[in-house]
């Protein structure tokens, strides 16, 4: 069935969270786009027939609420910065329309592969221990010296390729809060573009359609970017400053 919305989503053909579900690339390679968010109906358009879009009770654009740790001396965020192999991230996401919640560890491997896991946070997973037992299964050590560094959220539209070898988010309205709420920013005029796929992919019409739009391919961390936003006054930044200038250039 044929499920249209208005604007860059209208005439892409639905599919479930069980259809996705089913090619979940929790081993994949990333590749990352940044896009103004006006140009967004340009890299849609004319793809309708080569993917389909994520669709839960008639939504087709989902809110997604992030809070990251790290460690009190931003230990995490200065691995990514200085470029450490084997890096992770710790996070706990929540899935504001369906309400769902997941504590979920992100690796990047020496070989730029990213490795997620998740285990859902609910009463009983909680009460009965496993979110410890599932951090030193995953991380190798405890990590109760982590703490609240940064909230992020934004809404996501996610497309799927017919056979499930490739997914793409669409990330905008991205924004950013301090832990304890006191200081944000927002960047809506922005629009992350994120393939993700389990090898390399002989054809992406997608990616075609970025490369014929001059689009190019960005390292982009949420969490590093929010964290150089609204801690660069305490923190190293020198290898993201390209990218934050790129970004000041979309938003002006």
């Amino acid at each position: 069935m044929n499920m249209a919305v208005t604007g860059p989503r209208e005439g892409f053909r639905g599919h479930s969270l069980a259809d996705q579900m089913q090619a979940r690339l929790m081993n994949r390679v990333d590749t990352k786009f940044l896009v103004p968010a006006h140009r967004l109906d340009a890299c849609l358009r004319g793809l309708e027939h080569h993917y389909s879009m994520l669709e839960i009770d008639g939504n087709r654009r989902f809110t997604y609420d992030t809070l990251y740790f790290d460690t009190p001396g931003r230990q995490l965020y200065l691995d990514h910065h200085n470029g450490k192999l084997n890096r992770f991230k710790l996070r706990v996401r929540h899935y504001r329309e369906t309400g769902d919640s997941f504590l979920e560890v992100k690796k990047k491997s020496n070989r730029e592969r990213t490795i997620k896991n998740r285990l859902p946070l609910t009463s009983q997973t909680v009460a009965s221990g496993e979110v410890s037992h599932f951090l030193e299964e995953q991380l190798g050590l405890p990590v109760a010296g982590m703490l609240p560094a940064l909230f992020v959220s934004y809404r996501r539209m996610t497309l799927m390729s017919p056979r499930g070898t490739e997914r793409i988010t669409l990330d905008t309205g991205l924004a950013f809060h301090s832990a304890d709420r006191q200081s944000g920013i927002r960047l809506p005029d922005v629009a992350v573009f994120e393939v993700k796929y389990d090898r390399k992919i002989p054809c992406s019409p997608l990616l075609d359609r970025l490369g014929q739009l001059g689009c190019r391919p960005v390292q982009f961390s949420k969490y590093c970017v929010g964290t150089s936003l609204l801690f660069g006054h305490e923190c190293k930044t020198n290898r993201f400053k390209p990218l934050l200038r790129r970004l000041h250039g979309i938003g002006s």
